[in-house]
């Protein structure tokens, strides 16, 4: 995935956090470390393979964010991990960021331990910035991630809520989102638009855009300037009553 296209989303934070990684996977444990040392160098990061390893280094310190992988292996979860730091005052309400194998885990599950997020295996370092940002920003819904192919064979998750438009090229469709942009074949686009809660909207016969994402439009030119990239995307005749509803309730 290019993530060149919107960089700035990805800025280094100046707020300092603690954070525990509790992973017994030592090759994912070290990944993960190294991406937000990497990507959030103010932030105290601390590891744990086991369950163990883990309450001893909550019992001895504060964090501000908890990345807990749920397989542990050891006979105790993540989910024991999360339930034991939240019987401390101190962290009743500090998120939690669950790491899963599982592509969508169960919500039950997710709002019993009031789970701010969670990202599932594999994971990119952009996965690991939504989350933080998420922590950071106060957000506490949960999104829904699906799980789609590219042209190449590659399995990837995306948000449906961060596409930002959509570029029809021949057989495939060019997805653009705030973490980057991918190719996907057109039986893929179209099974990904019979799924809820898809927020595309289409405006050309080439072309679809969520409106959240909405800038501005050059209504005599007929074209629709989108947050999150550079240059505009057109508005077909056919399309444009429909579209301009949009920008007239945004």
């Amino acid at each position: 995935m290019n993530t060149d296209m919107n960089n700035d989303m990805n800025q280094q934070s100046p707020i300092s956090m603690n954070i525990l990684i509790v992973e017994d996977d030592a090759i994912q444990r070290s990944g993960l470390n190294h991406i937000i040392a990497e990507l959030y160098p103010a932030f105290s990061v601390f590891t744990a393979s086991c369950f163990n390893e883990a309450t001893a280094i909550i019992d001895s310190s504060k964090f501000d964010l908890f990345m807990l992988d749920i397989n542990l292996g050891d006979g105790k979860s993540g989910l024991d991990v999360c339930s034991y730091l939240r019987r401390k005052p101190e962290h009743k309400d500090t998120p939690v960021v669950f790491i899963t194998d599982v592509t969508n885990p169960s919500l039950d599950v997710i709002n019993k331990y009031h789970c701010r997020y969670y990202f599932s295996k594999p994971y990119n370092s952009d996965e690991v910035v939504s989350a933080i940002n998420n922590v950071m920003h106060g957000s506490e819904s949960i999104p829904t991630k699906l799980q789609l192919k590219d042209i190449q064979g590659i399995l990837f998750h995306v948000i449906p809520q961060d596409i930002i438009f959509v570029r029809s090229e021949g057989h495939h469709k060019h997805i653009f989102t705030v973490n980057g942009d991918f190719i996907v074949t057109n039986s893929t686009f179209d099974t990904l638009m019979e799924k809820p809660d898809i927020p595309l909207v289409r405006c050309h016969r080439s072309y679809y855009f969520t409106p959240s994402f909405i800038h501005s439009y050059d209504r005599a030119n007929c074209l629709l300037m989108l947050s999150g990239v550079q240059g505009s995307i057109p508005i077909g005749r056919k399309y444009k009553t429909e579209t301009e509803k949009y920008l007239e309730n945004r």
